[in-house]
């Protein structure tokens, strides 16, 4: 949900119906007049960060690949979103985002997506393939994809993710603004 105004997203709330429940990227002044007269059920909240133009990326270092559908339920049963996500919107992702894997000896070990609103995610390495320069990979492959769109590579971190936070400030990201995911009773 976008507004540059309390007024305006007061307009906006008023057309909302009891079935709203679910809200995505929402900024920190607008909870208290979109929650109003209800209880959070749920709440994530991430920095969103974002890239200059101007920033030049490295290639990467490993071979990296675009992902296919049957790595859907390999992505699904190692992710840590399992409660935020499903295999339908994997599959969707995969087949109608910007998404990037690594493999070692045919099987996938990293990985990223990007998310329905455009932002670098998903960003994942199997525990014992960490630290090795996989994820760096990963995100660079995928903002030089995001960047061959003509789209600006932007993303969201959930503050206390210390190692994604760490890599994309590397990386040359910024910290833009705090958003959040919710949904009301």
């Amino acid at each position: 949900m976008s507004s540059k105004s309390e007024e305006e997203l007061t307009i906006i709330k008023s057309r909302l119906d009891y079935k709203d429940k679910n809200f995505a990227i929402i900024e920190e002044w607008m909870i208290p007049i979109l929650i109003k007269g209800n209880k959070i059920k749920w709440k994530l909240s991430t920095m969103k960060l974002v890239i200059s133009d101007i920033k030049v990326i490295a290639e990467p270092k490993h071979s990296v690949s675009k992902l296919a559908i049957c790595d859907s339920k390999f992505i699904y049963e190692n992710s840590n979103y399992k409660d935020f996500i499903s295999m339908p919107y994997i599959i969707e992702r995969i087949t109608n985002g910007v998404s990037s894997g690594i493999c070692y000896m045919d099987k996938l070990i990293a990985w990223g997506i990007t998310q329905d609103d455009g932002a670098i995610g998903f960003l994942h390495v199997l525990p014992e393939y960490r630290k090795m320069g996989y994820a760096r990979d990963v995100m660079i492959d995928l903002i030089n994809k995001a960047r061959d769109e003509n789209k600006i590579p932007f993303v969201h971190i959930e503050e206390g993710n210390e190692r994604a936070m760490k890599l994309a400030m590397s990386l040359g990201f910024k910290k833009d603004r705090v958003v959040s995911w919710f949904a009301i009773e």
